[in-house]
């Protein structure tokens, strides 16, 4: 059975795979560039230090552990660190050199293009982020007797070739082959244990928590906004047309009696979206047209990406969106700097972290005006609801910390 999985992988899947990305690329510039860059890694020079390589299918995945990279930066400062990608959307937004010294496509899976790109990178530990793990690079490294783990891990096999084409076993035979599997919780980790692969998995906390706290620390001592005072703020965060409906009749009629101050981060900055928050809201500022130290005294639609985590420190109170769409974005970044939060009520559930701050009771999730009108005015008016509720969920986010030097200690440190 192993045999005949491995035909259809190697001689089925990952050709359809060669020629489906082979016409895309006609049709879109980014895959394009991934097939132009597809041996880029040759210029990487010979290794004289330690090398490790961090593999995420896009930026969401590199973005967990760059904690992690601080650390070894800190630890061995003579470490070398590549950087590997699946999609360009982590190759084209990775730019901070303290995150990596090369970064790389990897190759499609098979086995010829693997033997040369692991041999000329010569990785001392491979450290894969959540679920894009690739058959054929995993046995060439586990054959070699290089260290590859799994970190952040997720049960998500409906993410991965193996169980699209082949099924579980397939999938089996790949983890079997892993030197390690961290998992994110006791769910993910029944999983894999059902699955009974001889490889050490253990339970460690997300890696990303110690980025988001990070981040907000390194946050506080930067000054993007200068707020004038006596305003409240409410950072409404990754924001979808159908947010911005619920949250504007409320936020005008709230501003009648209370000097409330937006800052509206949309998800999309297209000139569509952008206009859509200008015939909604009235009187703003738009971020790309403020000068340095400008007092902001009015609300605020900010047109540019990657500001978003900042701003939040900026926050008396948070709004996330999404959650009206395919899934609520990211609540932990505004409960790292300690504010009560809102989100929609349809789409939040698919994210834990979304589920553990509603029992607590820090996220508040949405379905119509009236709720969001009392809450907001009762944490615009109530200062120590507001300190408290917002206290619960950063202990929530600071609870995770420590994942990073576990990962560091256990995994990098010792080679």
């Amino acid at each position: 059975m192993q045999v005949f999985l491995k035909l259809v992988y190697n001689l089925l899947a990952l050709p359809l795979l060669f020629i489906y990305s082979k016409l895309m690329s006609l049709m879109n510039d980014k895959i394009k560039q991934r097939e132009e860059l597809a041996d880029s890694y040759l210029d990487i020079p010979p290794k004289k230090n330690k090398r490790i390589m961090i593999h995420a299918s896009s930026m969401g995945e590199y973005e967990q552990v760059k904690y992690l990279v601080e650390l070894v930066r800190k630890s061995e400062p003579n470490t070398e660190v590549i950087a590997s990608f699946f999609s360009p959307s982590g190759y084209n937004n990775l730019s901070d050199k303290l995150y990596y010294d090369y970064k790389v496509y990897i190759p499609l899976d098979f086995k010829t293009r693997i033997k040369k790109f692991v041999d000329h990178i010569q990785p001392d530990v491979v450290i894969v982020v959540r679920y894009d793990l690739w058959y054929n690079f995993v046995r060439y490294l586990h054959k070699n007797n290089i260290p590859v783990h799994l970190i952040n891990a997720t049960y998500t096999i409906s993410k991965s070739l193996g169980k699209k084409f082949l099924g579980i076993k397939f999938y089996k035979m790949l983890l079997k082959r892993l030197t390690s599997i961290y998992c994110v919780n006791e769910y993910h980790k029944g999983k894999f244990d059902s699955i009974k692969i001889d490889v050490p998995i253990e339970l460690v906390q997300e890696t990303r928590y110690d980025r988001i706290i990070s981040r907000v620390e390194q946050a506080s001592k930067n000054q993007l906004l200068n707020i004038a005072e006596g305003h409240k703020v409410l950072v409404v965060g990754s924001s979808w047309k159908m947010d911005i409906r619920l949250l504007s009749d409320v936020i005008k009629k709230i501003k009648k009696k209370h000097q409330l101050l937006v800052i509206y981060v949309p998800h999309e900055i297209d000139e569509k979206t952008i206009e859509h928050l200008k015939n909604r809201i009235g009187e703003h500022y738009l971020y790309s047209e403020i000068s340095k130290n400008q007092l902001i005294d009015n609300d605020l639609i900010v047109n540019e990406i990657g500001l978003l985590l900042d701003l939040y420190k900026y926050a008396d109170i948070a709004y996330v969106g999404g959650a009206f769409g395919s899934g609520v974005h990211s609540v932990t970044e505004p409960a790292g700097y300690g504010v009560p939060i809102f989100c929609g009520n349809q789409h939040y559930k698919n994210s834990e972290d979304a589920r553990k701050l509603v029992e607590i009771g820090g996220l508040i999730p949405l379905g119509n005006t009236n709720p969001f009108y009392d809450k907001l005015k009762e944490f615009i008016e109530d200062e120590n609801e507001r300190i408290k509720i917002g206290q619960m969920n950063k202990e929530f986010v600071y609870s995770h910390a420590g994942s990073s030097q576990i990962v560091y200690d256990n995994l990098i440190k010792p080679l």
